[in-house]
C-alpha cells in the first residue's frame, strides 16, 4: 500500500507532500515511524486522520479563513473511513464498543441456535397469537413481569404454567388487557376510598350470587357461562342431550345452548339490577368520573361481572394471561413441547458458553501478561452476550498488593488509577478494537499518536510487543506518529522498518517536510564514517570523542577536547588539524583521516555552523545541529561569564562542572543583573553539563524545540554583544 499526503491549513500544517510506502515483504512489515518534535506535525496530522474516519471536515483552528486543503490517497485512490483508524495518544473516556463482539463464539452461537430454531419458529409463533389476542406488543416481557421472572426465562416460565392446573380461564381472551388495566385505574384501585367502595360492592355481590335461586359463589355467571361453552364445544346439545338446572329447589329441563344461556344471563341481570347491588355500583361508578378513566368506565358499565376480579389485581393479572395462553393451547403446547425436547442441549451449550474462553479472554489475559497494573477483568454474564446478544457487564478486581481485592465500578477505577495505569487500561479498550480488525481482511492503516507517552519503559516495550504483533497482519498498515525520539527508535529497530521507513518532520514558516532519518541505528558511526565530508558531523563529534577518550584513559585527549566544550585558555587556537590528530589518536579505525582546511580554527567554526543554523531558523529536528548549538551557546555564556567576572585565579581554579561553578559565582558577584541570571540559568537547563557516549542520553537536545535552541543562542549573542 502506498500512501500520498497533499495537505494545506490542516490545524497548523501550512503544506505537507508526502508519500508513504506501506509495501510489505517476506522481512519486512511496511511499518513507518515518523519522528516530529513537538509543535511540528505530529498532532495535527492525527486530527487530520481522524476527520478522515469521522467523515469530518478538516480545518484551520487558529486561522479558519485560511483556505484548508486535504487530498489524501491509497494508491492513487481517494481514502475513504473504513481505510483509516486513528489511535490516540489517550482518551480516559474512551471504552471500546467492541468487547461482544469478542466475547461472542461464532461456533457455539451457531450450535445454540441451531439447537434452538425450532424453539424459536414454535415462540415466535406463540407471541404472535398472543400479541393478536391481547393487544400488547410486548406481551413476553409481560409475562415475566406478572409472573416475577426474569426474560431470559420465559421458556422455563411457560414451562411451568403448562404444569399447572388452572381453571378455565378463556373467557378473558375476548378483552384487551389495557381495556382491562388501564394504567389510571390500576392507580385508582390502589387509593384507599376506592378500595373501599370495591370491597362494599363485592360483599354485596357475593351476598346476592349466594341467594341466588340458580348461581353460587362457586358457580357464578362466568363459571357457569364455562360449563355452557364446554357442552357446546363437545356437541353436548347437538346430541339431543339436556341437562337439569335447579332453580329455587325445581328441576329445570334445558335443551339446547341458547336456552341455557338465556337462564344463566337472567339470573346474572336479577344480581346486577338488584337495588342494592345497583347503589354500591353506583358509588364505584362515581370514582371513574375524571377524562383519563372514562374508557374504564364505560367498559365496566358493560361488564360489571368484571369488578370483583380488582379486589386482587395480581391474580386477575395472571388469570387473564392464562386465558390468553389457553385460547392459544396447541401453539403453547407445541412450544413447550419443543422446547423440553431441546432444553438438555440447550443447556449443553449454555454451560459450554459460561466456561468458554473467548478471544476477549484471550486479549486481556495477554494484557495482564504484558502490562503491570493493579487490576484485572472479568465478564460477568458472558453465556448471555455469546448466546442471546446481551450487552457484557465487565468487572473490575483492584488489588492493591496487600492481599485484598475489592470489585470496583469502571469510575472508581479510573479515580484510584494511576495516570500510566489509567493509560494502560485506554490501550487494553484499543487492543479491543484492533483485535475486532484482526478478522476483517480489509486493508487499513492503523495512525498510532504517542501512544506510549508517559509509560515507564517496562509498559513501553510492553507497547511494542502488541505493535509488532500487529504488524505482522498482512491488512494491517502501521503509521507510527511520536515526538519521543527514544520511542521512534525503540519501534524503528523492533518492528524493522527499514530505513526508507523511519522519517523525521522539519518545520519551516512555510511547509513542513518529512525526510528520511538518517542515522537512525547507530548515530555516531555516521559521524565517524563521514568526518572528512560532514563538518556538522564533524564537530558533533567532539563530545563523543571525549568521552571515548577518557573512558580509554587518553588524559591528554580527553582535555584537549574538553577545550573546545568549555572555554579554556586553549580553546581559541585549537585548529581543524588538531582535531584531526585526536579524532586519529582515538579512532583506531581514523588514522589516515584527512580533514581538509587544517588551519581553520574549531571554535570559529562551532560560531559559523551556529550562525548559519540561526539564520535558516529551520525547526530541524537533526541531532548535530542540535549538539553543535549546545555546544556554541555554553562556549558563549563562559565567555560572558569570564569576562564579567574577570578573576583569572577563580577561573584556572575550576576543576569541574565549569559552567555551573561560572553561573554561581556571577550570581553572586552581579545578584542584581536578574535578567541575565536568568539567560544564563536557562543556558544550565537547556545544555547538557556532560554528553554522554550513550546516545540515549543525547535524546533530551533532540527532542527539545530547536527554536528554543536559536532564541537561546541569539539571546547569548546578544549579550555578548551588548558588554
Amino acid at each position: 500500500m502506498k500512501l500520498n499526503l497533499e495537505l494545506s491549513n490542516c490545524y497548523g500544517i501550512s503544506q505537507l507532500s508526502k508519500e508513504f510506502n506501506f509495501v510489505k515483504t517476506q522481512h519486512d512489515d511496511g511499518v513507518n515511524s515518523l519522528y516530529a518534535p513537538n509543535g511540528t506535525l505530529k498532532t495535527s496530522l492525527a486530527k487530520t486522520f481522524k476527520d478522515v474516519e469521522t467523515g469530518s471536515t478538516t480545518k484551520d483552528l487558529i486561522f479558519p479563513a485560511r483556505a484548508t486543503s486535504r487530498d489524501i490517497k491509497i494508491d492513487d485512490v481517494d481514502i475513504t473511513p473504513e481505510q483509516v483508524m486513528v489511535i490516540d495518544s489517550y482518551n480516559e473516556s474512551y471504552s471500546s464498543q467492541q468487547v461482544s463482539t469478542l466475547l461472542v463464539n461464532d461456533e457455539l452461537k451457531q450450535q445454540y441456535e441451531a439447537a434452538l430454531k425450532e424453539v424459536d419458529d414454535t415462540r415466535t409463533n406463540l407471541l404472535k397469537a398472543l400479541v393478536k389476542v391481547s393487544g400488547k406488543r410486548d406481551i413476553a416481557s409481560l409475562l415475566c413481569e406478572v409472573f416475577d421472572k426474569p426474560e431470559k426465562s420465559l421458556l422455563e416460565l411457560l414451562t411451568e404454567l403448562s404444569e399447572q392446573s388452572f381453571s378455565d380461564q378463556t373467557p378473558y381472551s375476548g378483552f384487551k388487557f389495557t381495556d382491562l388495566f388501564n394504567p389510571k385505574v390500576v392507580e385508582l384501585i390502589s387509593s384507599g376510598d376506592f378500595n373501599q367502595e370495591l370491597a362494599e360492592y363485592v360483599d354485596t355481590y357475593d351476598k346476592l350470587i349466594q341467594e341466588s335461586s340458580v348461581l353460587s359463589k362457586t358457580f357464578n355467571h362466568q363459571k357457569a357461562g364455562v360449563v355452557s361453552k364446554s357442552l357446546t364445544d363437545n356437541g353436548f346439545f347437538s346430541a339431543s342431550h339436556t341437562v337439569n338446572i335447579s332453580v329455587d329447589g325445581e328441576k329445570q329441563e334445558v335443551a339446547s345452548k341458547d336456552e341455557l344461556n338465556q337462564l344463566l344471563q337472567e339470573e346474572q341481570e336479577k344480581v346486577l339490577q338488584s337495588p342494592e347491588l345497583r347503589e354500591k355500583f353506583s358509588r364505584v361508578d362515581g370514582k371513574l368520573k375524571n377524562k383519563e378513566t372514562q374508557a374504564f368506565r364505560d367498559f365496566i358499565a358493560e361488564h360489571q361481572e368484571l369488578l370483583p376480579e380488582y379486589q386482587n389485581l395480581q391474580d386477575f393479572k395472571q388469570n387473564v394471561l392464562v386465558g390468553y395462553l389457553q385460547s392459544q393451547q396447541s401453539a403453547w403446547d407445541e412450544l413447550v413441547a419443543t422446547y423440553k425436547q431441546n432444553q438438555e442441549l440447550v443447556a449443553n451449550i449454555v454451560h459450554q458458553a459460561q466456561q468458554q474462553k473467548t478471544t476477549w479472554e484471550s486479549v486481556v489475559d495477554t494484557f495482564n501478561k504484558r502490562f503491570k497494573v493493579p487490576f484485572k477483568l472479568s465478564v460477568e454474564n458472558q453465556d448471555e452476550v455469546i448466546l442471546n446478544g446481551a450487552a457484557p457487564s465487565v468487572q473490575f478486581e483492584f488489588n492493591d498488593g496487600r492481599g485484598d481485592s475489592e470489585q470496583v465500578s469502571h469510575s472508581s477505577l479510573i479515580k484510584a488509577l494511576s495516570q500510566g495505569e489509567k493509560r494502560a487500561l485506554y490501550i487494553l479498550n484499543v487492543l479491543f478494537e484492533i483485535e475486532v480488525r484482526r478478522e476483517n481482511t480489509q486493508e487499513i492503516l492503523i495512525v498510532i499518536d504517542d501512544i506510549a507517552d508517559s509509560f515507564d519503559y517496562k509498559n513501553k516495550y510492553a507497547i511494542v510487543e502488541y505493535l509488532r504483533d500487529i504488524a505482522k497482519k498482512t491488512h494491517f498498515n502501521l503509521l507510527l506518529l511520536t515526538h519521543n525520539f527514544d520511542f521512534h527508535r525503540i519501534v524503528s529497530s523492533r518492528l524493522g522498518a527499514k530505513r526508507s521507513n523511519r522519517h523525521i518532520a522539519i518545520k519551516s514558516p512555510e511547509e513542513i517536510s518529512v525526510r528520511q532519518e538518517k542515522y537512525q541505528k547507530d548515530v555516531f558511526n555516521a559521524w565517524k564514517q563521514n568526518l572528512a565530508t560532514n563538518e556538522l558531523y564533524l564537530l558533533a563529534s567532539i563530545p563523543f570523542t571525549r568521552n571515548i577518550a577518557e573512558y580509554c584513559g587518553h588524559e591528554a585527549h580527553f582535555l584537549r577536547l574538553t577545550s573546545l566544550l568549555h572555554l579554556k585558555p586553549d580553546t581559541t587556537d585549537i585548529k581543524v588539524s588538531d582535531l584531526q590528530s585526536l579524532y586519529r589518536a582515538v579512532f583506531t579505525d581514523q588514522v589516515e583521516l584527512e580533514l581538509p582546511n587544517g588551519n581553520e580554527l574549531v571554535f570559529d567554526k562551532v560560531m559559523q555552523c551556529s550562525d548559519s543554523l540561526l539564520a535558516a531558523n529551520r525547526e530541524s529536528p537533526e541531532l548535530e545541529s542540535k549538539v553543535i548549538l549546545a555546544m556554541a551557546i555554553r562556549l558563549k555564556a563562559e565567555q560572558y561569564m569570564i569576562t564579567e567576572i574577570a578573576d583569572d585565579a577563580f577561573v584556572t581554579a575550576i576543576s569541574s562542572n565549569q559552567t555551573r561553578a561560572l553561573f554561581d559565582k556571577y550570581v553572586e558577584t552581579f545578584p542584581d543583573e536578574l535578567e541575565t541570571i536568568s539567560l544564563l540559568d536557562q543556558v544550565n537547563l537547556m545544555t547538557p553539563e556532560n554528553i554522554h557516549l550513550n546516545s540515549f542520553m543525547y535524546e533530551p537536545i533532540l527532542d527539545m524545540s530547536a527554536h528554543s535552541l536559536y532564541q537561546l543562542y541569539a539571546d547569548v549573542k546578544q549579550l555578548s554583544v551588548t558588554e
